[in-house]
């Protein structure tokens, strides 16, 4: 009976985390942007318009349309006891796929070819069609990303905000490592904010910390860069020298400030 306890807990949480809240980026059509291990097509933008059929388009590292030639889809969607691959067409830069199947929320696999030949790209969206509150479908739903990103809050104390630096500096360096692209995009907005805001709140330190800071700010610039056009590793320099640059800047305050967690 305890064994069937812990199972039955197991398989709820796993349903439950499914589809857990994510960081949701929204592209030009207003649609939920995929993040692809590609340099070519660096990501896709997911809708589904009033008829009920989605509409996918590829995006360059700018996140705007890319023409469509040669490329080509499979997209496959439905509960998982009823997937089917979904007719596509055409139209213009946007791939338009026959109604999306009854049954969400479900998992849509967007399958991405540069050509006939070409090795497949593969893109997963929980598609989640439940309108909330404030009338956004739950996979459009951006307001999770409510204190994250560029929308992030800056502590009001210098120990707070040395806090959510060390936390950012960690989750930058995994990210970058792991090439988590769409985590890295977030990070990066976010400790850029954090950085600006620190020599306002270094009082009697401001000239010594606002060169440093600018020169951090740079670097994550071209992290940034480097992330959106999938080139990582060409911005190994600034990486190094972003936690360069950061051990320094620390050396302005106390250890017990430089090293507060959250």
């Amino acid at each position: 009976m305890k064994n069937q306890l812990v199972t039955i807990a197991a398989v709820a949480a796993f349903a439950a985390s499914a589809f857990a809240h994510e960081r949701i980026t929204l592209g030009p059509k207003g649609g939920r942007v995929i993040f692809l291990d590609s340099t070519t097509i660096p990501n896709i933008e997911f809708v589904v318009n009033k008829d009920g059929r989605a509409e996918i388009a590829l995006l360059d590292k700018e996140r705007k349309p890319i023409a469509l030639a040669e490329q080509s889809i499979v997209v496959t969607a439905g509960p998982r006891a009823s997937t089917k691959k979904l007719k596509v067409e055409k139209q213009g830069d946007t791939f338009i796929t026959e109604a999306m199947p009854a049954g969400a929320p479900y998992t849509v696999i967007v399958q991405i070819k540069e050509k006939a030949d070409a090795k497949a790209l593969t893109a997963r969206v929980n598609y989640n069609p439940t309108l909330k509150k404030w009338g956004k479908p739950d996979y459009l739903d951006d307001s999770v990303n409510e204190g994250s990103g560029p929308s992030i809050k800056v502590p009001d104390s210098l120990d707070g905000l040395f806090a959510e630096i060390n936390q950012h500096h960690g989750e930058l360096k995994e990210n970058f490592a792991e090439k988590k692209y769409e985590a890295l995009d977030e990070v990066t907005q976010a400790f850029t904010i954090l950085l600006k805001a620190l020599p306002a709140k270094s009082a009697g330190k401001t000239a010594a910390v606002q060169p440093q800071a600018e020169a951090l700010v740079k670097d994550l610039a071209a992290i940034a860069d480097a992330n959106a056009a999938r080139t990582l590793p060409a911005a190994k320099a600034n990486l190094d020298s972003f936690n360069t640059g950061l051990a320094a800047l620390k050396q302005n305050y106390s250890d017990k400030t430089a090293n507060a967690k959250l």
